[in-house]
């Protein structure tokens, strides 16, 4: 033993001996198009095997034998460079030669060239970022990743995103991919008390659109597996600017807009004053024919003795004496309600930021990057915004060779006024949908008018004196790191990660709510504080041997999670304007939860290729977790990938005219998902008050008890994911870039609830029993049509296909529902419910199909056959995104699409309402299709006042997903620099961008949006996404 030590300190003495023996060099590898770092650039002393790659900075050293003169630089997508040394901090400027914003892929653990990267991955620059006027910058990921599928189901400034890469890979568990941000692991999970009703919280809302620098979606095994368990779903790498060697710079930026209510189909709009009589004493009119005294009409008329005639005239006297007279007042006035326009505004967005980006010619001198932003994001539905500060600082530096330092902070406060959850009753906009145009919203005296459809009052519960929700989030992101650079291939790293986020949310229904009004006032208040530490290790060797490059990683990380909540709730408050819970006199709820959650890991990666031609790679990680039963608490990952680059062989010669490059990918590894619950690993009992996480307090003549709550499972593990992937990657004529891949996913030992006898006490425990696929392909076309001094002109082209298949579930038996239905060997998001036959033309009666078959109608809902109807998901999705530029003048826009799939628009059940709520409201799709009489060909049946069967459920809400939408354009123009140098600016450019200009849909689509509409395919009153457009300024000094 000690002579092996002997040995191996006598080798590190030799090692470090030659080192000092030559010449050390320093140096930064830059851009020569826009003077930003190239990352993992080789640099190789000229004619030796003598070489090293650069840092996330764009900066090496290297030590330089004596006599040698020539240093040699190479980086794939940008033309090699041959430079005469000349000193310390040299800076070497290399030329791009083709199409490349992601010449780098930044997996969170290091940085790796593209070109040596074997995995499935796609880049989103700063530029397309910065171009994007969402509060959460995740958003811009939409369309422009291909294989991501990004939903937004509210329209709430900040609000959270559902994402899926490649699929959904879990039936009951996370779904989200894993988010890294600097190298540390960040919680986006949401957060809010009313989450049920859909009032979530984002904390990637927290981030400044402005201080990113790249986002890097990872998504095949190679990409993934070295994140272990919590990459099922993908990861999004996140990379915030950093201070850079030079002149210090100073950037501004102000902007100013508004956003607004986006186009809409028509037949989704509401019927004026007029028509919505026109329809009500027709529904009167055709069930009094119908169903004669007992018919609405016909059994008030005679119980009431109001003498009306049974006509056009008798039947719009009745409803105005049915409606308190309504119709009446709107006669002598002639005033009636837009509901939708009353609580809609142009909500006015404005932003500022400034940063700071340090500047230091001495190479041991800090670089930092600091930056501040204010964001005041009005939305356009009444009583909602969001407002939010940010302040960021990176400080890197490097005193010497052997050590570098630095820290990357986040600091975030935001206020946001939510109301009431998108698709309730005593929502908003759910209430526009169910108000009459013959109601006002305010009474003859000015008061709030209460005598409306529901006794809701939409723009009352938005004012100042109606419903409140108003949530503050506090956020600080804190990870310092220290580097060793043991030798100059070797390098020690130790990084810290600090994730704090505490959010208050306050709720109060109003006496302007009859919920709130029936109570004397009801108010809650959640706080909920999360706190994320990680530290991890790495130790990473890189060693170019002539032609031979390798690159070792190993690693060890450790993480703790706790979460603490706390939820308070009240109601008969003495007066209207005192909402502090405290005051009120009737407690409602006093909850409090509190877990912790333990991961240990280690882990390893290696690539290595030969000649810049033969490349490949591994990672293993193994991961412990608290999660998960004694004994599966471990659980091991790993991935192996391959890369040719065919285009760089002797017989490919002849193909140089045209075959810029060309290589092929493959990858296979495995993915776990540990997001199962939080305390499924112990037998436990629950005590009082900690209900959400220990469970509920059991109390009996006023002595604490407790109930066993759950069943442990010793054995429950990881659900795991495997992963294969085939791909290439081609450039044609140096102008058109073509990415394609293969993909099968394969998830088994998904978690379900198992039910049990009821004798235990319980339903159900926790198994690893289901599996479920995913295959798919996906594409990214890109061509340069014009590249020189004065022009650039890129259109890109991305598409994806996504095939989920059902495997196995708990039981034998299907999942099903009134719509839909999960089976075995059926895809996720099935529908299965009764098919619509239409309208009887005779007769305007609804019909159904009898059986399966779908030869017999029946006019009875009850007898139908459900039928299975396709699914949710969409058949292909993609974007169609264009870039051009001329001299200072730039434009871009972005088209979305999806293509099949369908929507089941459950709203529409309410929205075109056929049988008692005649005194509501109806779309202009009902009012323009409706049945009238016989002989009519439609869809929308008879209107009626007692038909209890039209508004069940079936394919007559079903409709196509199909969609075509402009997200995003952009405008802008920077002004000469020969103009600036007298103002002392070095750069200004003046821009507008535009969102959600316009969607179109499929002919039978009615709702607001489809790319608004969740995974599962059911459309409510979903708070729609906003149009907007907002200009600004950015300038340089």
């Amino acid at each position: 033993m000690n002579k092996r030590l002997s040995t191996i300190l006598a080798s590190q003495l030799l090692v470090a001996g030659v080192a000092f023996a030559q010449s050390q060099f320093t140096g930064k590898v830059v851009s020569q198009d826009d003077g930003e770092p190239v990352i993992g650039a080789t640099v190789r002393v000229a004619g030796t095997s003598v070489g090293t790659v650069t840092d996330a900075d764009g900066n090496f050293s290297l030590s330089v034998p004596a006599g040698q003169k020539e240093l040699k630089v190479s980086y794939i997508g940008m033309d090699d460079k041959t430079v005469r040394i000349q000193g310390n901090n040299m800076v070497i400027k290399l030329t791009s030669n083709e199409h490349s914003l992601d010449e780098v892929v930044v997996t969170g653990y290091g940085v790796t060239r593209k070109a040596a990267f074997t995995g499935a991955a796609s880049v989103i620059s700063k530029n397309l970022v910065d171009k994007r006027n969402d509060a959460n910058p995740i958003k811009s990921l939409e369309g422009t990743v291909p294989g991501l599928q990004l939903s937004t189901g509210s329209g709430q400034p900040g609000a959270p995103q559902t994402i899926f890469i490649r699929g959904r890979n879990s039936i009951n568990s996370g779904t989200q991919p894993l988010y890294v941000i600097d190298g540390i692991p960040f919680n986006a999970d949401p957060v809010g008390a009313r989450m049920s009703e859909g009032v979530e919280l984002s904390p990637l809302a927290n981030l400044n659109s402005a201080d990113i620098e790249s986002i890097t979606v990872l998504k095949d095994a190679t990409a993934t597996s070295i994140y272990g368990s919590r990459a099922a779903n993908g990861v999004i790498v996140i990379t915030t600017k950093h201070g850079q060697k030079g002149k210090t710079k100073v950037n501004f930026t102000a902007k100013l807009g508004w956003e607004s209510l986006p186009s809409y189909t028509n037949n989704y709009k509401l019927c004026n004053a007029e028509q919505n009589i026109e329809l009500a004493t027709e529904a009167l009119l055709n069930s009094y024919k119908e169903n004669g005294a007992s018919s609405t009409f016909g059994y008030y008329n005679e119980a009431y003795g109001l003498g009306l005639s049974y006509d056009q005239q008798g039947a719009e006297d009745f409803y105005d004496w049915y409606t308190g007279g309504w119709v009446s007042k709107y006669r002598s006035t002639g005033k009636s309600t837009d509901w939708m326009k009353e609580i809609t505004r142009k909500g006015l967005i404005q932003e500022y930021g400034f940063d700071i980006n340090s500047g230091a010619k001495d190479a041991s001198a800090p670089t930092f990057y600091l930056s501040y932003n204010y964001l005041s994001n009005e939305s356009f539905m009444k009583g909602r915004d969001l407002k939010r500060h940010t302040l960021r600082f990176n400080l890197d530096q490097q005193p010497t060779r052997l050590v570098k330092y630095g820290i990357n902070t986040n600091f975030s406060y935001s206020e946001t006024n939510n109301g009431t959850g998108g698709g309730y009753y005593n929502d908003p906009l759910t209430q526009v949908y169910m108000m009459n145009p013959l109601t006002g919203v305010y009474t003859d005296n000015g008061d709030w008018n209460e005598d409306t459809t529901t006794g809701y009052n939409p723009v009352a519960l938005r004012s100042k004196d109606g419903d409140k929700n108003k949530a503050t989030q506090y956020q600080a992101v804190i990870s310092p790191y220290v580097q060793l650079n043991l030798t100059p291939e070797l390098t020690w790293m130790t990084k810290g990660g600090l994730d704090l986020y505490h959010v208050k949310e306050f709720g109060f229904w109003s006496f302007l709510n009859p919920q709130g009004a029936s109570m004397n006032g009801r108010g809650e208040q959640f706080t909920n504080t999360r706190t994320l530490l990680t530290i991890t290790n790495t130790l990473n060797y890189i060693k170019s041997f002539g032609d031979h490059h390798l690159n070792v990683l190993v690693g060890q990380e450790g993480q703790k999670t706790s979460v603490a909540s706390s939820q308070l709730g009240a109601s008969n408050f003495p007066v209207e304007n005192l909402f502090e819970v405290s005051l009120a006199s009737t407690p409602s709820a006093a909850t409090t939860a509190k877990y912790n959650l333990v991961l240990g890991s280690f882990f390893s990666n290696l690539q290595y290729d030969y000649d810049n031609k033969y490349y490949v790679s591994a990672s293993w990680r193994t991961d412990g977790s608290s999660r998960f039963g004694k004994n599966n608490r471990w659980a091991t990952f790993w991935s192996v990938g391959g890369k040719y680059r065919v285009s760089s062989e002797k017989f490919m010669e002849p193909t140089k005219s045209w075959l810029t490059d060309l290589t092929l990918r493959a990858s296979y590894g495995t993915t776990g998902n540990q997001d199962v619950g939080d305390h499924t690993d112990a037998d436990y009992y629950s005590w009082i008050v900690a209900r959400d996480i220990y469970g509920y307090g059991y109390n009996y003549a006023g002595q604490p008890g407790s109930r066993h709550e759950q069943f442990g499972s010793a054995d429950l593990k990881w659900e795991k994911t495997g992963k294969f992937n085939v791909g290439f990657d081609a450039t044609l004529f140096n102008r058109v870039f073509l990415t394609f891949d293969y993909y099968s996913h394969k998830t088994t030992d998904m978690v379900f609830a198992v039910p049990v006898s009821y004798l235990t006490g319980l339903s159900e425990y926790y198994k690893n029993i289901g599996s479920l696929s995913n295959k798919g392909v996906e594409f990214s076309v890109g061509v340069n049509i014009l590249q020189n001094k004065d022009w650039y002109w890129n259109l890109t082209l991305t598409g994806s296909h996504n095939k989920n298949k059902v495997l196995k579930l708990s039981t034998d038996d299907p999942i099903e529902g009134s719509i839909s239905i999960t089976e075995a060997g059926r895809p996720l998001y099935q529908w299965k419910m009764k098919e619509y036959a239409g309208v009887d033309p005779q007769t305007g009666e609804a019909l159904w199909y009898l059986n399966e078959t779908g030869d017999e109608t029946t006019t009875n809902y009850n007898k139908a056959a459900k039928r299975y109807l396709g699914d949710a998901n969409p058949s292909f999705f993609g974007s169609i995104q264009n870039t051009l530029k001329w001299k200072g003048l730039d434009f871009s826009f972005q088209f979305n699409y999806s293509l099949g799939g369908k929507i089941f628009g459950d709203n529409l059940r309410y929205d075109e309402q056929i049988g008692s709520s005649f005194y509501e409201n109806y779309t202009q799709y009902v009012y323009e299709n409706r049945w009238q009489k016989p002989g009519d060909i439609t869809d929308v049946p008879r209107l009626s006042t007692d038909d209890s069967y039209a508004n069940k459920a079936s394919s007559r809400f079903l409709m196509s997903r199909s969609y075509l939408k402009l997200r995003s354009l952009s405008l802008g123009y920077s002004l000469p620099k020969e103009w600036l140098r007298t103002v002392c600016l070095d750069n200004a450019r003046f821009f507008v961008n535009a969102e959600n200009l316009y969607t179109w849909t499929a002919s039978d689509y009615r709702g607001f949006d489809p790319s608004g509409v969740g995974a599962n395919g059911v459309q409510w009153w979903n708070y729609p996404l906003a149009r907007s457009v907002v200009f600004g300024v950015q300038l340089g000094f």
